[in-house]
Parts: C-alpha cells; structure tokens; sequence
C-alpha cells in the first residue's frame, strides 16, 4: 500500500483501545426472536412487531415482493408479507438491513463495503437454501453466512476512520484495500459476534470457514455449508450471469447443485430490495479512494447502439440512452448521474425488452450531462441471450 502512514500499526491502535465502532444488535430482532422463542405467536403480534419499525417494515414488505419470495401477486400490507416471508426470516432481514445499513453509508471505501456486504448476504441466502437439504436449520445458517465475512465490511470502516486522519492519502486500487481487510476480518468478525452474544456456531463460522478440513470443529457441517456458500457467492460476484457460475470442484450434490441452479436468478432482486431502501433522493457524495478496474467498454467507441433505458432506484426513475455494450458492461448517457457501487434496476426498452440488476461502476460529467458505465449483477440465463444478442448486433453493425 503506498500511503503516508502505517495502516497496520493503527489498526492495531484501534482494536486495543476498543474504539472500533459495531453496529448494534437491532432490538427489534431481539423482540422477535423472544417472541418466535415463546412458541406461542400468530402472524398478527409478528405483523405488529414489524410495522412498529418503519425501515423493518419497509424492508419486508421490498423482500416480500422481490423475485426470491415470488408470488402470485404483489403484497402491499406488512400482515401479507410477513405471510409470505414466514416467521423465522423476520428476524433475519432485521439483521441484514442493520448490517446494510452501515454497509451502504458514505464513505471513501464505500463500494468496497457494499461489495462485501453483497457477497455476505448472498452466502446467506445460499446457506439458507441447501440447509434444508442438509437437514440443518435454515435461520442459523443464513446468519451464520451472513456475518461470516462481515470482519471485512468493519475493517474497511476501521481504515475509513484511519483515512480521516491522513486527508491527504492517495487512491489505491481495490485489490490492496481488500487485501488489507482480509487481514482484519476474522478478529472483527469475531469482536462482532462477542458483542452481541451470538451462539457458538456463528463465531466458529467466522472464525473457521477458510479451512479445507472441518473435522475439528463443533458445529463441522454448519462450518462445512458455509464455506461452501461463501466459494459460490464469490464466483457468482466474478461471472458474468448466473449460467457463467462454476460449481465444479465444490463438495455438492447433484440436488444441491439442482438447488443453486434455481436460487442463484433470484438472489439480485433479494439483495436490491434490501441495499436501496434508505438511499436519500440525491447521495451525498464522498470522494472514493478506490482506483476503479477498467470495465469491459473501456477503451470501446460504438455509437451505433440506441436504446431507451430506465434506471429505477427507490422508486425514483430516469431516462438514459444506451450508446455501447459488451458482455460485461453497458455504457448509457442521460442527464442525471448515478453513484458510482450503487445497485440499481435497469429496464431496456425495444423489441426484446429487459430487466436486470446492474452495479454502477463509474459515472462521469459530459456535455450532455453524466455518462454512466455498469456491469449486469447475477443475469439470468434469458436475460444473458438477449444481451448477447445487442452485444453481437452492436458489433455487427460497427464492423
């Protein structure tokens, strides 16, 4: 890292002095826990519970509606949602939009904490999936996935109080910062889990999930699932669409792979309905000291692409015009810019139309107001084809 000062050495310096700032255990998670605990609840006192927190009640009723959940039709009260999610992923989603929460605040390494948060969330809901196969219980392993890799999301906000500090820092790339964190992350993630006294298994998690060997462990097969859940999370962030994932040379069965097959598609619209819920209208935006990788479209002119898309992010919309794209990226122009990590639903419209996940990787200041590069997250397999399709018309006719 080529900074002014000495990252580990005050790193080191915030631990021992415990100033390392936690989020805190949502008490309304810890009502609902008590509750389910007691046995003897309906969905009623549940729906209570939910609707007396604005921005719990808000997340449910977005998880609810989102493609992981599909239904027949939209929910638009808290009782139907709750209905549909089920009691034991109440709690759950009331600690994802915690930890979301200060994933998704401003901040130098912002992207880089959404990104880690993303892959936590997914290993989640992974977890969550092939525990019902393993005959393990579903709500301990989407917790145990999702807080095991956080260590990282609050040792990048660790190095975002360092930064303070030392304003005149220069930009590295994404990789040093990720690497620097991955040094931290299990400590952290342990201080977490100590903090708000989780069960055993969820420091084990933490602690034990980049091991090959799990033979020694207490809780093997949970410790097992989650490394498991946390290698798919990390190749489905690295593939182009959902049909690019590699399961191969993973510890799976052919039902568990039959599984991922069907719950990969859904986890963006899952994972969108939780990240975008308290965006303001206009972001504040903080300089990010993180130099960008170049996407797919650098470096490529293709004027001959025109498409109409739409960018919807709570609910807010805008028109763009699609003017390049490959298979990894799509380059639009419109008037307003959109935050650079941020995920947001993309809408082509046209003959074939389309709608996808996209993260912003760049936004830039053009005379006609903001050019806006992002990469498709987790494409479906028909939504792949029709891309594929603009990417080879669009080449075919710049040739």
């Amino acid at each position: 890292m080529d900074l002014d000062f000495d990252l580990d050495r005050e790193v080191v310096a915030l631990i021992k002095a415990q100033l390392i700032e936690l989020p805190t255990f949502p008490a309304v998670a810890l009502q609902l826990q008590r509750t389910i605990s007691a046995g003897d609840f309906g969905l009623e006192a549940l729906a209570k519970l939910v609707v007396a927190d604005q921005a719990l009640a808000a997340n449910v009723l977005r998880a609810a509606n989102s493609a992981f959940y599909a239904g027949s039709a939209p929910v638009t009260t808290v009782p139907q949602a709750v209905a549909r999610i089920g009691a034991k992923e109440l709690t759950n989603i009331a600690i994802a939009g915690t930890l979301g929460l200060r994933a998704t605040a401003p901040g130098p390494l912002e992207g880089l904490r959404r990104e880690s948060w993303r892959r936590s969330l997914v290993a989640g809901l992974l977890a969550q999936e092939l525990a019902k196969a393993r005959h393990q219980n579903p709500g301990e392993a989407f917790l145990a996935g999702l807080l095991h890799d956080f260590g990282e999301t609050i040792a990048l906000s660790c190095f975002e109080t360092i930064l303070e500090l030392h304003p005149g820092s220069r930009p590295q790339h994404a990789a040093s910062w990720e690497w620097e964190a991955q040094k931290y992350h299990l400590e952290l993630g342990q201080v977490l889990a100590s903090q708000w006294k989780l069960p055993p298994f969820v420091t084990e998690a933490v602690m034990q999930h980049h091991e090959t060997a799990f033979e020694r462990c207490e809780f093997p097969e949970l410790v097992g699932l989650i490394a498991l859940c946390d290698a798919v999370s990390t190749r489905l962030f690295d593939a182009p669409s959902v049909d690019a994932v590699t399961l191969e040379g993973l510890s799976t069965t052919d039902g568990e792979v039959a599984a991922l097959r069907r719950v990969l598609p859904k986890v963006s619209s899952y994972v969108e309905s939780l990240e975008n819920l308290n965006v303001a209208p206009v972001p504040r935006v903080v300089k990010s000291l993180v130099e960008q990788a170049p996407t797919e479209l650098s470096g490529v002119i293709n004027e001959a692409l025109d498409l109409e898309v739409l960018i919807t992010k709570k609910d807010q919309h805008e028109v763009y015009r699609a003017v390049a794209i490959s298979t990894g990226a799509i380059r639009l122009q419109g008037l307003m810019p959109q935050p650079e990590s941020h995920l947001v639903n993309l809408e082509v419209k046209g003959a074939q139309p389309l709608k996808l996940c996209a993260t912003v990787v760049r936004c830039t200041s053009s005379d006609a107001g903001s050019v806006v590069e992002l990469k498709p997250f987790a494409m479906n397999g028909a939504a792949q084809t029709v891309w594929l399709g603009w990417v080879h018309g669009a080449a075919s006719i710049a040739a």
